[in-house]
């Protein structure tokens, strides 16, 4: 190796969106050189399963072709090798003051971690190295051949076999709405960022590359290439929460779609991106953000990417028996729900070791969104009010005493309990079955400040246990809200329980009534003990309010879709679950009544949730009455 002076360069580069596949770009970029050729692009993806050989094939190429230092005794000696190294870094936008908007005026840079780093052949396009960038950004290629043109390549991945292990990327997901067979969302592009092609001469080189935001003064003038990167890192840095706790947990394969192209247009139709809103789909093990300037950038929200990535963990390394759906801060919401939306966030606060979360609005303007997740107050404290349930998780584990949370008992026991008793419990996952598992695990003094938490959220911590037998919070006197959970007996013997949306009474910009049945007391909970091995009969009829649609309409004939009977008459629902497992369902159309089954029970505890469908559904009458009372029974067959 040459001991001569090594040269080095500095690129400031941007990120194209093109194609599938890798070609020259032949816009400026802001670097330090002369001549400017760069392949900014997207690449396609592999299959989760042939990722692995598709990264190591050009391992064992280099190996092979590269390794050994000569052989065959020719004599000639080895052509001389140097080493190509440098720095990754990204551009990060902290929010403004008060999160009014991205302050483009404090961007920062940042390291580029544990990202896949490759340098490329110029001519062939082939890998003849590749690496993982250290936690500072640094890479490092040895043993490159002297007078060689090549390119570095970043790719928007976190790769890490063994154990611990992950797999992140970060892929578009909009595609070319012309093309009649658009690829699954499993091979559309991964986010790369190029560097431009140099001459490796004859010592060792340092070349570092920067993404940049794209931005200009008022708007963005350029490629925003920093965006796939800035979610990467907060992804990263989560990751490495998480193993402060467990150092060597395998992370399931984790898929972040984000596009300049996704926008808040509520269509749900992916491929164009018009998502909605950020969200995490448990069924696809993938992330999907926002990020349309002029409507709601997420690249730069760093606690809105890992409160999503909390609902990943959840369905991952937990179990979430959440609802979903629209919810809004200070809400009266399903106690599962609250619970699913509290953790995310208060895990993303944990991560960033940041209590302010902070959403802002399109790019240039000064909305946002933000709540101190330890100081905030909105509605009615309690169960059933995600801001009491971040809350609660966050002070246990911070160190700060901002008043009345003068403990911490770390991450590992929350870490520890999420990811063993509360996965398994036989109750909903909800505070009660989450605090009651966390609280056997820890010392008496911890326990004395857990209680004092959940009491200092309106929860209550006398007699605590996972089904909230001694909760007394009805909400400020809301109807039909507690016992939490009731007992019936599987036995045909008829239980009266009413489902009510009283906490479900928003209205829109034209004074209609919208309700999304996610809310308090729109579910109600049921805990029944089996002791006898049989399938059971599920029977639920409506008792209050009773309509009746016209003799013989049938609502499952595909004639009917549009008839107003559809949706004026009572439809209740019912479920039966085993911790966590669905195994009885009674789901269908049918005015005032219900019936289903279940699969054969052995003995044990199981819950089950039964609802009025009407408060979900959007085109239910807007008189449609505000409680829906039932006669529910389970009996064994014959």
């Amino acid at each position: 190796m040459s001991s001569s002076s090594a040269r080095s360069y500095d690129d400031r580069q941007w990120i194209g969106r093109r194609g599938d596949i890798v070609a020259p770009w032949g816009g400026r970029s802001r670097i330090v050189e002369q001549v400017l050729h760069d392949n900014l692009t997207r690449v396609p993806a592999l299959s989760r399963r042939m990722r692995t050989v598709g990264l190591a094939l050009p391992l064992l190429i280099l190996a092979a072709c590269g390794g050994g230092g000569g052989g065959g005794g020719s004599g000639q000696e080895a052509p001389p090798l140097l080493t190509v190294s440098g720095t990754l870094q990204y551009e990060f936008v902290p929010p403004s003051l008060n999160c009014r908007g991205l302050d483009f005026n404090a961007t920062t840079l940042r390291p580029v971690r544990g990202a896949t780093v490759q340098l490329i052949d110029a001519a062939s396009g082939s890998v003849i190295g590749s690496t993982i960038s250290a936690s500072d950004g640094a890479y490092s290629f040895a043993g490159i051949g002297t007078n060689r043109l090549v390119h570095l390549r970043v790719r928007a991945e976190l790769k890490q076999p063994g154990s611990p292990s992950w797999d992140v990327e970060i892929r578009d997901n909009v595609v070319d709405p012309t093309d009649p067979n658009p690829p699954p969302l499993g091979s559309r592009p991964l986010y790369v960022l190029d560097g431009t092609d140099f001459d490796t001469g004859s010592v060792d080189v340092t070349r570092n590359l920067t993404a940049t935001t794209g931005w200009g003064t008022n708007s963005y003038t350029g490629d925003r290439a920093a965006a796939p990167f800035a979610i990467l890192d907060t992804i990263y840095s989560a990751i490495q929460f998480v193993l402060s706790a467990d150092p060597t947990a395998t992370f399931a394969p984790l898929d972040v779609f984000w596009s300049v192209n996704n926008t808040s247009a509520e269509s749900g139709d992916i491929d164009s991106g018009a998502l909605g809103t950020s969200f995490y789909r448990s069924d696809l093990d993938s992330l999907f953000l926002l990020g349309d300037e002029n409507d709601d950038t997420e690249e730069f929200d760093d606690h809105v990417i890992l409160h999503e990535w909390g609902h990943y963990f959840a369905d991952n390394f937990s179990r979430s028996d959440s609802l979903g759906g629209h919810h809004a801060l200070g809400e009266r919401i399903d106690a599962r729900l609250a619970f699913g939306e509290g953790w995310a966030s208060a895990l993303a606060a944990m991560a960033l070791s940041d209590p302010v979360f902070c959403d802002t609005g399109p790019a240039g303007t000064n909305g946002g969104l933000t709540f101190n997740v330890e100081s905030s107050n909105f509605g009615v404290q309690g169960w059933f009010n995600e801001i009491s349930i971040v809350s609660f998780i966050y002070d246990l584990w911070d160190t700060n005493d901002e008043g009345g949370d003068p403990g911490s008992i770390g991450f590992a026991p929350i870490y520890n309990t999420m990811t063993g008793p509360q996965r398994f419990t036989e109750a909903f996952t909800t505070v009660f079955s989450f605090a009651t598992e966390l609280r056997a695990s820890l010392s008496p003094a911890d326990q004395a400040f857990l209680d004092s938490q959940l009491d200092r959220e309106n929860i209550v911590s006398a007699g605590l246990d996972i089904w909230g037998s001694n909760e007394s919070n009805d909400a400020n006197a809301r109807p039909d809200v507690l016992p939490v959970y009731t007992d019936i007996v599987p036995d045909g013997t008829p239980l009266r329980i009413c489902s009510n949306a009283h906490s479900d009474q928003r209205v829109d910009a034209d004074d209609n009534r919208e309700r999304y049945g996610n809310k308090l007391s729109e579910y109600r909970y049921l805990r029944m003990n089996v002791t006898t091995q049989s399938a059971y009969a599920l029977s639920m009829v409506t008792v209050d309010p009773v309509s009746a649609p016209p003799d013989g309409f049938d609502c499952s004939d595909p004639a009917n879709v549009d008839d107003p009977n559809i949706h004026m008459h009572s439809d209740p629902d019912i479920s039966v679950w085993q911790a966590g497992q669905l195994v009885g369902l009674g789901f269908s159309c049918e005015a005032n009544s219900e019936a289903g089954s279940t699969n054969t029970l052995s003995a044990g505890t199981y819950v089950l949730d039964i609802r009025e469908f009407r408060y979900a559904d959007p085109d239910s009458p807007q008189d449609f009455p505000e409680q829906t009372c039932f006669d529910v029974r389970v009996s064994s067959f014959p």
